[in-house]
């Protein structure tokens, strides 16, 4: 999207027009100003990284005010609003059944930033102290070779040094919140990368999934973790999520322990930082047991967000009522586009982001659009290692999606 002709009315005083300090802004980004502008996906998480950059360590609140706080007066989108996607901008709980409502830009800077940690940009770690709560920082300079011919690039450099040449910079391709180098035929590429700071990281290790199993087994590691974690009395700011409520409906599942009983994935309030993850036992709306997520922290940035998602499809695909997955039937086309109801863990996303690209939903909180020749082994992770199902496609009227 270009930028605005009358973009310089916003008013901003300043002796260069609003619409040069967008050009310039959006060119130091390593973007093309004639080509998008500061709204745009790459724009935003170009922001987000650069932010953090100076930032760092940092809560993802302080960060999104940051880049906010950047951006005014520089877009045409003021509405700023409150952040509706959960506390701290947690994605996870956007989007309404039968439709995605606009999001606001304080709720896209905040998406940008959930998408960047599940990417592998930035690194979500424990603070240094007993608060539980988590801070970001930017990952170092890091790529992935994840085929003969493409890199991606992760994270970068602190307080916003560049560390690639202006030659390597010119062949970055922005996508969304990616960015990956197409590899011409038998260059160097990787040795110069290498020379200039940056980190191998194997395939195998950025895009690992769980081990492979059965949703009875992952309940069953859970039950047996929740078996130790007996506790009693109240659990302040508590929501769980609700297996008996529909699965294509994300925000609409959670509620109040109210008088249930039964096993639940929830969310609790801490004091500073995200609300944590848990698996917990209701007796009459009263925690009886309680295991923190994720139940093995074998990594430093393990998510208990990721367990918990994994956790609740299985629930969901033991109790005969699996998430689902919708493909759009569309015009002829070399694209299928795959919307979703649900988060899914970040091990999947990073495929996805290699395989496809995010897309705008359509009535769904997310989307990927994937090439036809991709597509058989993206169904094969759904199915598999997700547990997920089709839904029924709508019916099409008109052109390709």
């Amino acid at each position: 999207m270009t930028v605005p002709a009358d973009v310089r009315d916003l008013g901003v005083p300043s002796c260069r027009t609003v619409a040069q300090v967008h050009a310039d802004s959006v060119k130091t980004l390593g973007l093309d100003p004639d080509a998008i502008d500061l709204e745009a996906p790459e724009a935003i998480a170009g922001l987000v990284r650069r932010a953090v950059a100076f930032l760092a360590p940092c809560a993802p609140r302080t960060l999104r005010e940051t880049v906010l706080r950047g951006l005014l007066g520089l877009v045409r989108d003021q509405s700023w609003g409150d952040a509706t996607l959960g506390k701290d901008g947690d994605a996870e709980n956007a989007g309404a059944e039968g439709e995605r409502p606009a999001l606001t830009l304080r709720e896209r800077v905040s998406e940008t930033i959930q998408l960047l940690v599940a990417y592998g940009d930035l690194l979500e770690l424990p603070g240094s102290d007993d608060s539980g709560g988590r801070l970001l920082y930017l990952a170092p300079p890091t790529f992935v070779r994840v085929s003969p011919g493409v890199v991606f690039l992760l994270g970068g450099c602190i307080d916003g040094q560049e560390n690639l040449p202006e030659d390597l910079r010119a062949r970055v391709s922005h996508v969304n919140h990616t960015r990956r180098i197409y590899l011409d035929e038998n260059e160097e590429l990787l040795q110069r990368l290498r020379a200039f700071g940056f980190i191998e990281l194997p395939p195998q290790l950025w895009l690992a999934p769980p081990r492979r199993e059965t949703p009875s087994e992952l309940l069953g590691r859970a039950e047996r973790a929740l078996g130790a974690g007996i506790t009693r009395g109240e659990v302040a700011g508590l929501t769980i999520l609700d297996p008996a409520r529909s699965p294509t409906y994300y925000r609409g599942r959670w509620t109040s322990p109210g008088r249930r009983s039964g096993h639940f994935v929830a969310r609790r309030e801490q004091r500073y930082g995200a609300d944590l993850w848990s698996y917990l036992e209701l007796v009459e709306g009263q925690v009886t047991r309680l295991a923190d997520l994720p139940l093995q922290r074998v990594m430093p940035d393990a998510r208990g967000c990721d367990e918990a998602w994994r956790l609740q499809l299985a629930i969901d695909a033991l109790a005969r009522h699996p998430q689902r997955f919708r493909v759009r039937r569309s015009a002829p086309s070399e694209n299928i586009v795959v919307d979703f109801f649900s988060p899914i863990p970040r091990w999947a996303q990073r495929r996805w982001d290699v395989l496809g690209e995010a897309v705008e939903p359509d009535r769904s909180l997310f989307a990927y659009r994937f090439p036809r020749a991709e597509f058989s082994a993206v169904r094969r992770d759904l199915e598999d290692d997700l547990w997920l199902t089709e839904l029924e496609p709508r019916p099409v009227i008109g052109g390709a999606s």
